[in-house]
């Protein structure tokens, strides 16, 4: 992922303008894709200056504006190369979402096996058995060994994922681990699982 791509703009909202107040958003785009958010900022319409996507002058009003966009900027240039230092496929909505502390828990694949691992623990011994357990999260090593064989690296994001991964992955069990097709098939059930489950809390 080339940084230079990697772009934070400010902007004014005039549709939501009210006493000549406007408040302040935050546009950040990466290879094209685009992702917007509220920097909760107003301004007097008359104190933006949309070229320099600032405050204008050096009232302590414009500093204090100015001061608070430096400091959401910074923090998104952060959160941009932790994840990118991690993923090799980076989204605009990947960025904002970090900043935001959205999906988080969902960022990333193994992270979403371990979450479920965790609360699958939480019912062992009261609708779940220790067993099933144990399957599961042979299942998850399974697959965080198939992407640090197939990927070279320790985990990915839930937006990289495409159908053939699964085809990859079974691959990897029968020619790499040497498993049967039923429990080939199973492992694949509780990866579909995790990925299901993500998706529907919203990656």
């Amino acid at each position: 992922m080339a940084r230079s791509t990697f772009k934070v703009l400010f902007y004014v909202n005039g549709s939501k303008e009210k006493d000549d107040i406007v408040p302040i958003m935050g546009r950040v785009t990466i290879n094209g894709t685009v992702a917007q958010f509220s920097c909760k900022q107003t301004i007097p319409k008359t104190l933006w200056d949309a070229k320099g996507n600032r405050a204008k002058g050096k009232s302590a009003e414009a500093r204090n504006i100015n001061l608070a966009l430096d400091n959401i900027k910074a923090q998104i240039i952060k959160h941009y190369q932790r994840i990118s230092d991690r993923e090799a496929y980076v989204t605009a909505e990947m960025v904002r979402n970090a900043y935001q502390g959205i999906g988080s828990e969902y960022e990333t694949l193994i992270k979403a096996f371990d979450k479920d691992c965790a609360n699958f623990l939480k019912r062992v011994g009261k609708d779940r058995s220790i067993g099933t357990y144990k399957v599961m999260v042979r299942a998850r090593n399974y697959v965080a060994a198939f992407i640090k064989s197939f990927y070279r690296r320790t985990d990915m994001s839930m937006l990289e994922l495409t159908p053939d991964f699964i085809k990859e992955f079974a691959a990897y069990l029968t020619a790499e681990r040497g498993l049967k097709n039923a429990t080939i098939w199973l492992n694949c059930m509780w990866l579909k699982g995790v990925v299901m489950r993500a998706h529907y809390n919203g990656l």
